[in-house]
């Protein structure tokens, strides 16, 4: 079912260049039926915020669910957490 599958949509800054994820999440096939027009976005690198169009975003296969993905989160929580602060 190709169609259901869920994607996580980035968009890239058009004032530092990085993709960024959007938080937005539909399937595949509400994507394709989808307009958007004039969409507000803040980039997570830059803090600048610009406005994008559908023919902008990157549609990316969402990351799996469950308890594995929720394993890998809190692998990485545990390692940032055990780093010591660099400021």
């Amino acid at each position: 079912m190709t169609g259901s599958a869920r994607l996580v949509l980035l968009v890239r800054c058009a004032a530092c260049g990085q993709e960024f994820d959007t938080g937005i999440r539909m399937d595949r096939r509400n994507f394709a039926r989808a307009t958007f027009a004039s969409n507000y976005h803040r980039c997570s690198h830059c803090g600048c915020q610009g406005t994008y169009h559908k023919e902008e975003y990157l549609p990316r296969d969402a990351p799996p669910h469950g308890r594995d993905a929720i394993r890998r989160d809190r692998d990485v929580a545990s390692r940032d957490e055990s780093r010591p602060d660099q400021t």
